[in-house]
């Protein structure tokens, strides 16, 4: 089986059951980021396909974004949206 790398909002303030590792990347309007559970059919608000097409979406509403800097807990850097997109997919049951 497989599972999906897909959008999605809380359902009356859960997580959706069929979600299996989720939460990440709050948009806005707080459509997040997860994985769903292997074998859904579900995807969300949209499924993102492949390593690139996160990225893709992150970079739409991160760029201001800012992370400490793990090598200098006292620094911010600007959020690494290649770094988080290979993060989330790594979720990815092929």
């Amino acid at each position: 089986m497989a599972n999906k790398i897909v959008k999605y909002q809380l359902d009356n303030g859960t997580i959706p059951t069929w979600i299996a590792d989720g939460g990440y990347y709050p948009d806005p309007n707080e459509v997040m980021i997860g994985a769903t559970v292997d074998g859904s059919t579900e995807t969300g608000e949209g499924e993102l396909a492949s390593e690139a097409d996160v990225k893709t979406y992150l970079d739409t509403y991160t760029s201001t974004w800012t992370e400490q800097d793990p090598n200098n807990p006292n620094v911010t850097v600007p959020f690494d949206q290649a770094q988080a997109a290979s993060y989330i997919w790594s979720k990815k049951i092929d």
